[in-house]
C-alpha cells in the first residue's frame, strides 16, 4: 500500500457468489482473490483478517478487525453459518498458516437488509468471545463515501484469493491498487451492475487486469491519505476477474454505518449487542386470487442479551390488495435467550401476479430497522370451456407448475413439473391440486 499509487494487474469476484459459493462451513467454497496484484506488506494490513472454520486453518474468506473485539465481512460469507462454527485470525498473511491471532466468534449479526439473491447490504459484523491482545484495528468510514474519496482516486484492496480467474491461491496476502468508478460508469456494465450506488460502489479499470478475484470476499477496500488509512468498502461481488468493462463491487461501509454502530454499540455498548433471529426473505406456495392467505413470522433472540420487541408493522406490495395482523405475540414482547414470538399476518390478491408482504419491526436495545419478506404468486384460475373437455388430463403429456386439466369433474393445477401423475391419485401435499369444478362430463 503506497501513498503514490501505480497502476497493477489485479482481479474481481465472480458474478455474485453464487449458491454454490454461499458460506458452507464444513465446505467453504467462497472465491473472491487479488488479481494483477503483488505480494502484500505486512505492516500495511495489520488489521487483515481471515475467516476460517472453528477448526480449520484454511482461509475462505476475508475480513478486518474493526477493534473492541468486532470484525467486519461480508454477509454472504456467514450465511447460514452458527458463530460456534467459525473463527478469524487477525493479521494473518499467509494462506493456510499458522500466523495471526486466532479468535472464536460468540455472535453474528448479518445486515437485516441483505438480500441472497442479489447482494444487496453484504454486510455482516462478527462479535468475538473475547478482545484479543496485541493486534491493530482500521478506521472505517462514516458519513459518505464522497469525504473521503473522488471519482479516479487510487484505493488498496487485499486478499487470498485467486490471483487469476479459474487460477490457484497464493501463498501470502496479495494486494492491489484500483481507482474509483462513477456509479454511471459501473452501472453501464448492465445486469445486476444497474443497482450499484445505494449501499455499493465500483472500483477497477475499463480495460480490466487488476481486481480483487474468487476469495477475496469480506475482505477490505481502503483509502491511503497522507498515512491515515480508512476503510470504505468490503470485497463483494463481480462478474469473473479483472475481465474488461467489468468492475469490482464493494459493500459501501459509510452507507451502512448506522447498522455497525448498531451492533457494536458505539453509544451505549452493554445495549446493543443482542442477535435478532428471523428469516428475512422467503417464498410461500402459490394461491389462487381471492382466497385468503396466513403467514406466520417468527423473532427469536438467538443471542444472550434480553431484548423488547417493538414497533411491529405490516406492509403489502405487488399484487397484494391488503395485509393485516391478525395475531401479534411480538409486540411489546420481552424475548430471554433462546425465546421467541410470532406474529400471523393474513393477506389475500385481487389480480395474478406477486403478492409480498413485509414485515418490520425494531428491538429495544438497537437503532437497526429490521425487515422480513415473504413472496407468493397469485394465480387466476380460468374454468374450462363448456362445450368441450379440451384440456382433459392426458398420461403421456408434461404439465409445467400453474398448469391446469380437467378430471373427474374437477379442474386441477400442477404445482411443480409432472408426467404420469394421475390427478385423482394426488393427496393434499401432491402434485395436482383441485382449483374448482368442471363444466365438461366426458371425462
Amino acid at each position: 500500500m503506497k501513498l503514490t499509487k501505480s497502476l497493477l494487474a489485479l482481479a474481481v469476484l465472480p458474478m455474485f457468489a453464487s449458491a454454490d459459493d454461499l458460506s458452507q462451513t464444513q465446505n467453504h467454497t467462497i472465491q473472491p482473490q487479488i488479481v494483477g496484484g503483488v505480494t502484500a506488506d505486512p505492516r500495511d494490513w495489520k488489521f487483515y483478517t481471515q475467516i476460517v472454520s472453528r477448526y480449520g486453518n484454511r482461509s475462505y474468506c476475508g475480513a478486518s478487525y474493526i477493534g473492541n473485539g468486532y470484525v467486519l465481512t461480508a454477509a454472504h460469507c456467514v450465511e447460514g453459518d452458527s458463530p460456534s462454527q467459525i473463527a478469524v485470525k487477525i493479521g494473518g498473511v499467509v494462506y493456510n498458516g499458522s500466523d495471526g491471532v486466532r479468535a472464536n466468534v460468540s455472535e453474528i449479526h448479518m445486515h437485516p437488509a441483505y438480500r441472497r439473491a442479489t447482494l444487496s447490504h453484504d454486510l455482516a459484523v462478527l462479535k468475538l468471545d473475547s478482545v484479543p491482545q496485541g493486534v491493530s484495528s482500521v478506521e472505517i468510514a462514516n458519513g459518505s463515501l464522497t469525504q473521503y474519496a473522488s471519482i479516479g482516486d487510487w484505493l488498496s484492496v487485499a486478499g487470498l484469493g485467486r490471483t487469476s480467474e479459474g487460477g490457484s491461491s497464493p501463498s501470502r496476502l496479495q494486494e492491489v491498487d484500483v481507482p474509483l468508478v462513477s456509479d454511471m460508469t459501473c452501472r453501464q456494465a448492465g445486469g445486476n451492475y444497474t443497482t450499484v450506488g445505494e449501499v455499493s460502489f465500483c472500483a477497477g479499470i475499463p480495460q480490466g487486469g487488476i481486481d480483487s478475484c474468487q476469495g477475496d470476499s469480506g475482505g477490505p477496500i481502503v483509502i491511503n491519505r497522507s498515512g491515515v488509512i480508512t476503510q470504505l468498502g468490503v470485497v463483494s461481488w463481480g462478474i469473473g476477474c479483472a475481465r474488461p468493462g467489468m468492475y469490482g463491487v464493494y459493500s459501501d461501509i459509510a452507507a451502512m454505518r448506522n447498522f455497525v454502530d448498531g451492533v457494536i454499540g458505539t453509544a451505549t455498548p452493554p445495549k446493543e449487542n443482542v442477535s435478532v433471529g428471523y428469516t428475512t426473505e422467503q417464498t410461500l406456495a402459490s394461491f389462487n386470487v381471492g382466497e385468503l392467505q396466513q403467514h406466520s413470522f417468527v423473532i427469536q433472540n438467538s443471542g444472550n442479551t434480553t431484548f423488547t420487541v417493538e414497533n411491529v408493522r405490516a406492509f403489502a406490495s405487488g399484487v397484494t390488495d391488503a395485509a393485516v395482523i391478525a395475531n401479534d405475540q411480538c409486540s411489546q414482547a420481552t424475548l430471554a435467550m433462546n425465546a421467541s414470538c410470532r406474529v400471523d399476518v393474513e393477506f389475500g390478491a385481487t389480480q395474478s401476479g406477486e403478492a409480498r408482504v413485509a414485515l418490520n419491526f425494531n428491538v429495544d436495545k438497537t437503532s437497526t430497522q429490521y425487515q422480513a419478506l415473504v413472496s407468493a404468486q397469485a394465480k387466476t384460475v380460468t374454468t374450462p370451456p363448456t362445450d368441450s373437455c379440451k384440456t382433459v388430463w392426458q398420461a403421456s403429456l408434461v404439465y409445467l407448475k400453474g398448469d391446469t386439466v380437467t378430471w373427474n369433474g374437477k379442474v386441477w393445477q400442477a404445482q411443480w413439473w409432472t408426467q404420469g401423475d394421475n390427478p385423482a391419485d394426488s393427496g393434499p401435499w401432491g402434485v395436482w391440486q383441485k382449483v374448482g369444478d368442471a363444466n365438461c362430463t366426458s371425462n
